[in-house]
């Protein structure tokens, strides 16, 4: 069996059909334990929308901070983009470093471009 490469120019292409993602906080693996059934839920929590850069060296990034608000009380162990505030697709997801433990009604804040998304 051979192994294969795709071109800069076509992870371009992929990594810059879309320029914004709505962001989601999820406590449990959405590729795992479902993307609708792991995310955060309550409060005055929602997906933010996040503008990304340009694709630069197949990789993309969040241009600004973001700031989730009005979070129930939950430990979040990931990240995942969609493609829609509600409902919708599950485009990507990211584990963090570890859990983020965040107190009832508060909020959490990343700065800009610590999400990278790239295909290598």
């Amino acid at each position: 069996m051979s192994t294969g490469r795709f071109s800069d120019y076509q992870v371009e292409q992929w990594l810059s059909e879309s320029d914004s993602y709505w962001v989601a906080l999820h406590y449990d693996n959405p590729d795992i334990a479902g993307a609708y059934a792991s995310e955060v839920f309550g409060g005055s929590y929602t997906r933010v929308l996040v503008p990304f850069t340009g694709v630069d060296g197949r990789t993309t990034w969040n241009v600004d901070p973001i700031k989730w608000t009005g979070v129930p009380s939950v430990q979040v162990t990931h990240l995942a983009g969609w493609d829609a505030q509600i409902n919708g697709n599950l485009l990507w997801s990211s584990s963090l470093d570890g859990k983020v433990t965040i107190p009832e009604g508060q909020s959490w804040s990343l700065g800009a471009r610590v999400i990278a998304l790239s295909i290598n």
